[in-house]
């Protein structure tokens, strides 16, 4: 299985988003106080909202993805790219937003477009998250633990990568341009590889190997 492009997809997706989100996840309220001035006192009202939303868009996602499948007719794959394109490209265009002159210099605007950033990448729920069902559902497990695997290893990397970049050019800006690049970038690998079907590999569907019943 694992030398099959569509399991590399689900790896190289949960890696490029996971950049970003454990990224995020550290290095929020720095970026805050350093870019935009806010006092520490203060920092919760600029990071919660974000994560909050990020919650109740993901408790939707597995509904809207069921909807688009069951009542609007849409392919599997083109739900698991739809949403998982919306989850990394419109995060990108969103954090960019809020290191550029778009915000105005706002601490409140910027931590608008970042809530929007979040909250769109919860749509990933319906896609990368489940992928594993659709092309190894005998072998689920192991697909799945694969591409937390690869979330973790981003992890590893992107707050340490994220401390240096800081050290070495004072940049922001730089910072949330190296995460764009990974959700764009994964977005391709994803588009082109991400599969819809149980993969050969995975063995043969057990309802077609089970025993027939005597006919006695």
């Amino acid at each position: 299985l694992m030398r099959r492009r569509e399991v590399w997809a689900i790896c190289v997706c949960q890696y490029a988003q996971s950049y970003g989100m454990y990224g995020l996840l550290t290095w929020l309220p720095s970026f805050f106080t350093d870019y935009y001035g806010v006092k520490l006192v203060d920092l919760g009202g600029y990071t919660l909202l974000p994560y909050a939303l990020q919650g109740l868009v993901g408790l939707g996602a597995g509904a809207l993805a069921d909807q688009l499948l069951s009542k609007r007719g849409w392919s599997v794959r083109s739900v698991r790219v739809g949403l998982q394109l919306a989850g990394m490209l419109g995060p990108a265009a969103c954090l960019m937003a809020a290191v550029s002159p778009i915000v105005g210099g706002s601490a409140e605007a910027a931590s608008a477009s970042i809530t929007l950033g979040l909250g769109l990448s919860a749509l990933s729920l319906g896609a990368v998250s489940v992928n594993h069902l659709d092309i190894a559902p005998r072998h689920a497990g192991m697909v799945f633990g694969a591409g937390n695997t690869a979330a973790t290893l981003a992890g590893l990397v992107s707050v340490p990568l994220t401390g240096w970049v800081l050290q070495q050019t004072g940049s922001w800006p730089t910072v949330f341009g190296l995460i764009g690049v990974h959700f764009v970038l994964g977005s391709a690998v994803w588009a082109a590889w991400v599969g819809d079907k149980p993969l050969p590999e995975d063995g043969p569907d057990e309802r077609t190997t089970l025993p027939q019943p005597s006919a006695r």
